[in-house]
């Protein structure tokens, strides 16, 4: 059922040149149920906004028609609404400033409301990123926090289907209207997120995936959760928008650190140098955020040292490979050991998800 302050919301937003300031200081003194201020929108709006207004609350005229069909195309959908006025809105998101008044959903709206944190980064992130943030979102998970991020290629597609390959609750943020995915090769691990998942959007029905949604889509994934992760980031990239917009919600900001040489470090580097909190484990987020408590619970397994689960002469051997670019030759000469008995080692340590190999040899990952 779409409830009135809902629907009288949805026709505010759909008055022409009316954006999200104008209706908050046009519902500023209403109670429980929303009443406009028909004097103050007289002195604001144009006459054409005034009749608009005026026939929509007499169940007539173009407004009242476009509110209606949209209801129904909503219900038709299977896609949900809350209002910031609903017991169902995240309190969270309810404290920041630019709060969305309306908000769109699949799935289980209740997630909302639990703690989450946000894992984000580059659409064209690095393997050893992309394991990152797969690593973090599955143990974060597992921590009973719930994993949000915008579904985009790259770290968010990563952080989703940790937890969905884990049976673990995922918010997908949407730059959308919610009758599509974007980008379409997530359609499939969108659909299986929902599983367990929820789908959000500020955009209505049949809302294309604009350039300008997505820097407002960001507010939203950050004012949703106790902090973000950057695992990967260039300069100027709409990661370090999320970033910025967690500052301003105070929230906290963690980041990756990566070599110095790879490009996609320079925006977690940064953000480091600004105050962010460098994180090296999940470990290192629970802590800050002070769920601790979840992380050495009886069913969980506690944290191994590298030694404990490497013997000789793999570990000797990982010793030997940088975080950068380490190549065959290079090994072989700081191992004192022949090429061609390294193969079959490498690959042990590959397979281990220790190293990784590249164009130029092998990076170490952990």
């Amino acid at each position: 059922m779409f409830c009135r302050n809902s629907a009288i919301l949805l026709a505010l937003s759909m008055l022409p040149k009316v954006g999200r300031q104008t209706i908050r200081k046009l519902i500023a003194g209403s109670g429980p149920v929303l009443e406009p201020d028909l004097n103050l929108l007289q002195s604001i709006a144009s006459a054409k906004n005034q009749q608009l207004i005026k026939d929509y609350f007499h169940s007539t005229g173009e407004l009242y028609d476009r509110v209606c069909t949209i209801i129904n195309v909503l219900q038709k959908q299977q896609i949900g609404c809350i209002n910031y006025t609903d017991l169902e809105y995240p309190p969270l998101l309810l404290e920041t400033p630019d709060c969305p008044l309306l908000l769109f959903y699949k799935g289980n709206v209740g997630l909302l409301s639990r703690p989450q944190v946000a894992i984000v980064g580059s659409r064209q992130a690095s393997s050893s990123s992309l394991r990152h943030a797969y690593n973090f979102s599955r143990k974060l998970a597992e921590s009973g926090l719930v994993i949000t991020s915008g579904l985009a290629r790259g770290i968010d597609g990563a952080a989703h289907r940790a937890a969905i390959d884990n049976n673990f609750p995922s918010i997908a943020v949407m730059g959308t209207g919610l009758d599509s995915v974007y980008p379409v090769m997530h359609r499939s691990m969108a659909n299986k997120l929902l599983a367990n998942g929820c789908w959000l959007s500020e955009y209505l029905p049949g809302t294309q995936p604009l350039a300008r949604n997505f820097p407002q889509r960001n507010r939203i994934i950050s004012g949703l959760t106790l902090g973000v992760l950057i695992v990967e980031a260039r300069a100027r990239s709409g990661t370090l928008i999320t970033a910025r917009m967690a500052l301003e919600q105070n929230r906290e900001v963690f980041a990756i650190p990566g070599p110095i040489e790879y490009s996609g470090s320079v925006g977690c580097h940064q953000l480091i140098s600004d105050g962010a909190k460098l994180v090296q484990s999940a470990n290192d987020i629970l802590l800050e955020i002070n769920l601790q408590r979840t992380v050495f619970n009886s069913s969980a397994r506690p944290p191994l040292n590298i030694t404990d689960e490497l013997a000789e002469p793999l570990y000797s051997l990982l010793n030997n490979i940088d975080y950068t670019h380490t190549s065959l030759i290079q090994i072989a000469e700081k191992s004192e050991t022949e090429v061609t008995a390294l193969s079959s080692l490498l690959v042990e340590l590959e397979l281990l998800g220790y190293v990784e190999v590249s164009a130029d040899g092998f990076i170490r990952l952990k």
